[in-house]
């Protein structure tokens, strides 16, 4: 299902202070892990908007790929919940539901965009569906409208993990969906892991 009804977000507007830089502007596979995702997000849906905050505009202008809109969260230092809330604000009206991806999860595998599309498809749109992590659900994931009402009270760093537990989100198997890049040292270790696949792929 890609179509105007159903939008994307990209949260892009942590201070990555355990990375200690600016990590949306950190290269991967050619470009920044923040137009990885905005590249992505294309087998989604559209609009796209880029929720920002931290380090910007400095991650908008490292980023070789360009969103529908970029919108500016004034209150990214409250936590995620706010970065997520500022998106769905900025979303149009006729939107029913909206994939919601994270910057720092690049080693997902590209079966999962596909499997996520699906499940949505099969709900018609009317359901949560959420990445399998392992025993919980969370981002990526797909947020119908009648949901925002409870995601808009949220406060602090609370993202939407524990809520679509609570409604019990359908979950979409997601290989490299816990390899997030919290650290330089996490970085370091996927790109490299990522470099020996991708070689591994030219040589069969």
């Amino acid at each position: 299902m890609k179509c105007s009804e159903m939008a994307v977000l990209v949260l892009s507007a942590g201070a990555s202070r355990r990375f200690g830089r600016p990590k949306a502007a950190m290269p991967w596979c050619g470009k920044s892990l923040l137009a990885n995702a905005i590249e992505r997000a294309r087998l989604l849906g559209s609009p796209i908007h880029v929720v920002v905050g931290s380090h910007y505009p400095l991650v908008r202008f490292r980023c070789s790929e360009q969103p529908d809109r970029w919108v500016f969260n004034p209150r990214w230092q409250e936590g995620m919940a706010s970065s997520l809330q500022a998106g769905l604000e900025s979303l149009p009206a006729q939107t029913r539901g909206v994939f919601v991806l994270l910057v720092d999860q690049p080693a997902i595998e590209r079966c999962f965009w596909s499997g996520l599309v699906a499940a949505v498809d099969r709900t018609q749109g009317d359901q949560p569906v959420a990445a399998d992590l392992g025993g919980f659900v969370g981002a990526p994931a797909y947020l119908p409208g009648w949901l925002w009402p409870e995601l808009m009270a949220l406060d602090g760093d609370a993202g939407a993990g524990r809520l679509l537990r609570q409604v019990g989100a359908v979950a979409v198997p997601a290989p490299g969906a816990r390899d997030d890049v919290d650290t330089v040292a996490q970085w370091q270790r996927l790109r490299h892991s990522t470099r020996l696949a991708q070689n591994a792929l030219k040589e069969t």
